[in-house]
């Protein structure tokens, strides 16, 4: 493959991540969106595409000399695009994953003070408190 046709194929596929990046940033705006798992799928599928067309350049010390200026330009200009969207879904799903942990947090501890103080003998007769456990607790995606 000559590499032109490596870099228009580069080009194209990093303009696909670069959309879907814009769709998925936007669906993560959007809190239990069902539309998050395909996209998800496909984002995972072209990332393994991106990954091996990498590799495979990588290995060919020729290929940027090899490229037309115009080409080479484009190619920086879509590059730099999408490493940008992929910054910033890295940050939105960071922060959609620490806001689900809190939520979980905030149910278990919920879940612990629900569960009440329960007076009990120790070893020597005496009575105290018994060490609280957490109720337990289950969770649906049904919403």
């Amino acid at each position: 493959m000559t590499p032109s046709l490596r870099a228009h194929n580069l080009i194209g596929l990093m303009e696909d991540l670069v959309e879907l990046l814009e769709r998925e940033n936007a669906l993560l705006e959007r809190p239990r969106s069902r539309e998050l798992g395909p996209v998800i799928e496909e984002k995972q599928a072209l990332f393994k595409l991106y990954e091996e067309q990498i590799h495979a350049l990588a290995n060919d010390n020729e290929f940027a000399s090899a490229l037309e200026p115009e080409l080479r330009e484009r190619l920086k200009e879509v590059g730099g695009r999408f490493e940008d969207l992929a910054k910033l879904n890295e940050r939105k799903l960071k922060l959609v994953s620490q806001a689900s942990e809190r939520i979980v947090e905030r149910i278990a501890d919920a879940a612990r003070r629900a569960s009440g103080h329960v007076d009990s003998y120790g070893q020597s007769g005496a009575s105290g408190a018994a060490p609280q456990r957490a109720a337990p607790v289950a969770l649906n995606r049904s919403c």
